[in-house]
């Protein structure tokens, strides 16, 4: 593959793209796909000389997506189409003009700051799969080395995570009903090595129980005849991804449109992860709060977040997580209609060669009526299989690795215990919304 020249011209004069023509995030993306075409290259063969995941390179290059994408993906894409040199430095130019102008026009009146994504590509090495396919995935690309302004990029980065990292409190790890976090591992997959912040600086607080954003909701117990809420109701999965991946921040393109007003529940695993913040947002401003998590003696991590009465998404839009270092993730974005507040949730883990999973040791006080969301992680051992009130939400795999879904309306005189059959080290975290 040849470098692309710098001269070539621009999209009038019949060549290639000229960056330097480029006036908006919208120009610039069809500009991209226009590279990708003259290339002729498919998302794999993009995922293989990037080593960022499929769904990420396909929303850089959705021409509808209202902000440009992170600079680092930007050229890990530029590289994999052939651009180096001065040629790379242009559309560097032209990405920062644009980003700048969208800022100003968007009220910022001056330089945005940097998204989380926008840090040296990390690819990973050995195979990439996406969730619920076998595709074979090639090697790692090489990492490119920084330029000084890069580094010092880099370095503001830093400082930013660090003071994130001091802020977690807000965030946390729940204690459970199967074990220590802090034990020893019995069984499954080994742990994957991954280095964790020291304590002192990652430690986090348990969430406080959930809050209500709307005072008028009926306490637990209440009658069915005040809730302002229509009956909860499941409408699809959005978003969803699961890959072996050692970043740190996860952009899911929204695949069906979100109706405004309803409920986003995000479901996430982290194995061989640490201690700190999950975060969630998308590209229309909406924040997520988590509703429970619990992490088991391997340090793999399951948590449920909530997001009400969300803005309505379209495809062009993105749902981001951030999360600390982790050999793999699985996340499933689910959308509910009828609730607006977790009320109540419970968590547990255990160990594997057992025959079940259950929340049950922590009662969870829930109403009839109440929409009960359940998340369940596992390594190794049999998928887990829920009781039969429950129904099941699709599963995302990585190898032996399951993130599997489940949801139900309580009925009269309920018990809102996730309960179910599994040979496999477990985590699970039941939330109550209405």
């Amino acid at each position: 593959m040849t470098s692309i020249e710098s001269d070539r011209p621009g999209p009038d004069g019949g060549g290639l793209p000229d960056p330097g023509v480029l006036g908006t995030v919208g120009e610039f993306v069809r500009a991209l796909r226009a590279l990708k075409a003259v290339e002729s290259l498919s998302l794999r063969e993009l995922q293989r000389r990037t080593g960022l995941p499929r769904t990420t390179i396909a929303h850089a290059l959705n021409d509808e997506r209202p902000s440009l994408p992170p600079w680092d993906r930007v050229q890990a894409l530029l590289r994999a189409f052939g651009v180096r040199g001065d040629a790379l430095a242009r559309w560097k130019d032209a990405w920062t003009r644009i980003r700048l102008d969208s800022a100003r026009n968007a009220g910022g009146g001056g330089e945005p700051e940097p998204e989380a994504g926008e840090r040296p590509a990390e690819p990973p090495e050995g195979e990439v799969r996406q969730a619920g396919a076998a595709a074979t995935e090639a090697a790692a690309v090489p990492r490119a080395r920084l330029r000084p302004g890069r580094r010092a990029l880099m370095h503001g980065s830093l400082l930013g995570v660090g003071a994130l990292l001091g802020a977690v409190a807000v965030f946390g790890l729940v204690g459970s009903a199967g074990g220590s976090p802090g034990g020893s591992p019995g069984g499954g997959n080994p742990v994957e090595a991954e280095t964790c912040p020291p304590a002192a600086a990652s430690q986090s607080a348990a969430p406080g129980l959930p809050t209500s954003a709307d005072p008028r909701l009926p306490a637990a117990g209440g009658s069915a005849a005040r809730r302002v809420q229509a009956r909860p109701a499941w409408v699809g999965r959005p978003a969803s991804d699961a890959q072996i991946l050692s970043d740190t921040d996860v952009d899911l393109p929204v695949t069906s449109p979100v109706t405004g007003g309803d409920a986003l529940i995000v479901s996430v695993m982290l194995t061989s992860t640490c201690p700190g913040p999950v975060t969630v947002t998308d590209t229309q401003g909406d924040r997520f709060r988590v509703a429970g998590e619990v992490t088991d003696t391997r340090r793999h991590r399951t948590l449920l977040l909530a997001g009400f009465h969300v803005h309505a998404l379209t495809t062009a839009d993105s749902i981001r997580v951030v999360h600390p270092g982790a050999s793999k993730y699985h996340i499933a974005v689910d959308e509910f209609r009828g609730v607006s507040a977790v009320v109540a949730r419970a968590e547990a883990h255990g160990e594997a060669g057992g025959t079940a999973f259950t929340t049950s040791h922590s009662k969870v006080e829930c109403a009839a009526g109440d929409l009960v969301v359940a998340a369940v992680g596992t390594n190794s051992g049999t998928a887990p299989v829920y009781s039969a009130e429950w129904s099941a939400l699709p599963v995302l795999r990585l190898s032996s690795y399951r993130l599997s879904g489940a949801y139900r309306v309580a009925p009269a005189n309920p018990s809102c215990a996730a309960t179910g059959t599994t040979t496999a080290q477990w985590g699970a975290v039941v939330a109550a919304f209405r």
